[in-house]
């Protein structure tokens, strides 16, 4: 969806408000003091962090992650959000 019609240059392309869906998975309405990391590890390295808003979505990831990556290993903790963001 744009604004403007197709070729003319001068519009920006927007999504209609109205015809979005925001998803932040199941944990989006809670707010709590911890979130819970995902860290990906290969040859004893950090490789990639992900974080979630509960320890069920955490846990769920790192199992398809498990089955898909064997050559990695997956560590689910807690930490407190204060040490992400102020």
């Amino acid at each position: 969806m744009s604004n403007g019609r197709a070729g003319d240059g001068g519009g920006r392309d927007q999504a209609w408000p109205g015809l979005v869906r925001w998803e932040f998975g199941a944990a989006s309405g809670q707010v709590s003091d911890v979130v819970w990391q995902c860290d990906a590890l290969l040859g004893g390295r950090l490789y990639h962090r992900s974080l979630f808003g509960s320890r069920e979505e955490a846990e769920q990831f790192a199992l398809r992650m498990r089955k898909a990556e064997p050559d990695q290993m997956f560590n689910v903790e807690a930490i407190k959000a204060s040490q992400i963001w102020n």
